[in-house]
């Protein structure tokens, strides 16, 4: 591949090869693009996040000390005809501004409406790129391009056709987990903690069934629940004394690693970390999410970790609690999830010529 540029490096001409990374989105897109990124920059190269600016992954890509670039970048699916029109128009801003900066890199795509403009740019300026698809049933941005993509790393086996390169490498999850792993704690059998956990933004379908839920418990339970900003306020009101309400956590790994048994969502990342864990778990898949994602994600993960599913409309405050009693009984042992997926990433990255 073009060399990028040249810096000077103990007197030694060294050359460094440039990538640019989209992590616009939902936690579930910017940590794994995170790990990644700062994976490749142990091995010399120089890496630029793509970020929106007021948004979430601005803030934590520059918590993580990483050099970022700000897009304007918005959803399109699901919208009206004036906000589908908006979107568009930034798309072509965006564009535009990252074809200066493609010019001598490679992309690397996570995520989807917001990894857009860096396709866009590198089919334009013919620059390489590689995307990331987290999810067992593909995004569209990964349907429209995978074909067009030097390789499609896959977070977990699909369920479905993608035209491409693939390569399964499981997914990138933060480094203190697997530290979690390592220091795990060793759990107070006599008070059993149960983890409420909606995902980054929280869920009010998980957060009421934890209000439900702490009314029936047998009193040898406490419950932790992790609400969302928007629900905080309403969730803590109605708490009683052996439920913590928390808004949002930096660490979650804190949290897991002292849960007995966890309640959550399906969502690719979150759940991956959840099995790293070994934590039993209930997924209950959010039932909206596009092309039904979360459930062939959450049917997976029952194949591989200690966990069950439960379809949303199956949920009552009754069975929820026969499976987490039957959970605690019955232990699988630990989880085959994939531990290295950023070095592999990393390597074929730097290996494709």
């Amino acid at each position: 591949m073009k060399e990028d540029r040249v810096i000077k490096h103990d007197e030694t001409m060294v050359a460094r090869r440039r990538f640019v990374i989209s992590a616009i989105g939902t936690g579930g897109h910017y940590f794994p693009a995170f790990v990644v990124a700062k994976e490749l920059m142990q091995r010399n190269t120089e890496v630029i996040v793509l970020v929106r600016r007021g948004f979430s992954e601005n803030g934590m890509a520059r918590l993580q000390g990483l050099k970022t670039f700000a897009v304007k970048a918005r959803a399109f699916y699901g919208k009206s005809v004036l906000n589908k029109m908006w979107s568009v128009l930034l798309f072509i801003h965006s564009t535009y501004s990252l074809l200066s900066l493609v010019k001598d890199a490679s992309g690397i795509v996570f995520g989807g409406f917001g990894a857009l403009p860096l396709v866009a740019a590198c089919l334009i300026k013919r620059r390489k790129f590689f995307f990331f698809e987290p999810n067992r049933m593909p995004g569209r941005a990964t349907r429209l391009f995978a074909s067009k993509a030097s390789i499609v790393f896959l977070g977990l086996p699909p369920a479905d056709n993608i035209k491409g390169r693939l390569l399964v490498t499981g997914i990138p999850i933060r480094h203190e987990f697997k530290k979690t792993m390592a220091d795990k704690m060793i759990r107070n059998r006599t008070l059993k903690t149960v983890l409420f956990l909606g995902g980054s933004g929280g869920a009010s379908m998980i957060n009421e069934l934890a209000l439900e839920v702490q009314e029936i418990l047998p009193d040898n339970y406490r419950i932790v629940i992790i609400s969302g900003q928007r629900d905080y306020d309403w969730v803590l009101k109605r708490s009683n004394g052996r439920t913590s309400v928390i808004p949002f956590t930096h660490t979650p790994w804190c949290e897991m690693q002292t849960a007995d048994v966890i309640v959550a969502r399906s969502g690719a990342l979150a759940a991956y970390e959840i099995l790293s864990t070994d934590t039993p778990v209930i997924f209950i898949p959010f039932p909206h999410a596009i092309d039904d994602h979360q459930y062939h994600n959450a049917k997976y993960f029952a194949r591989i970790g200690n966990a069950v599913v439960m379809r949303q409309e199956q949920v009552t405050c009754k069975k929820i609690v026969e499976k987490l009693t039957e959970l605690l009984e019955i232990h699988r042992g630990k989880s085959d999830i994939i531990w290295d997926a950023e070095r592999q990433i990393a390597d074929m990255i730097l290996r494709d010529k």
